[in-house]
């Protein structure tokens, strides 16, 4: 079971990244990012997932995710506080955009 942990604060260093096969690349169209990066109170998190809502620098948001190797965290759920938007991880749709790549 994984060791799930909570942050609350301020969007900061956001950035947007598609991804096409191999190459990366910012992107200002958050609904064509694959890619989610940001920090919450200096901590960097990230998303991978097309599906993510979209955030802003400042928005008030409450992460919920797993410690990764490099002390950043990724995302398993996002309240965003400032708009409403709710997200949660499909834990079986990303399983099988992985094995189907």
């Amino acid at each position: 079971m994984p060791d799930y942990q909570t942050l609350r604060g301020a969007v900061s260093n956001l950035k947007y990244i598609e991804q096409t096969g191999r190459t990366q690349r910012y992107t200002n169209k958050p609904g064509s990012a694959s890619i989610v990066t940001f920090e919450v109170g200096g901590r960097a998190v990230s998303v991978i997932n097309s599906k993510f809502p979209p955030l802003n620098e400042g928005d008030d948001v409450e992460v919920v995710g797993v410690v990764n190797a490099r002390g950043g965290m990724e995302v398993a759920q996002l309240q965003n506080h400032t708009t409403g938007a709710k997200w949660q991880m499909n834990v079986w749709g990303t399983a099988w955009r992985n094995v189907f790549k």
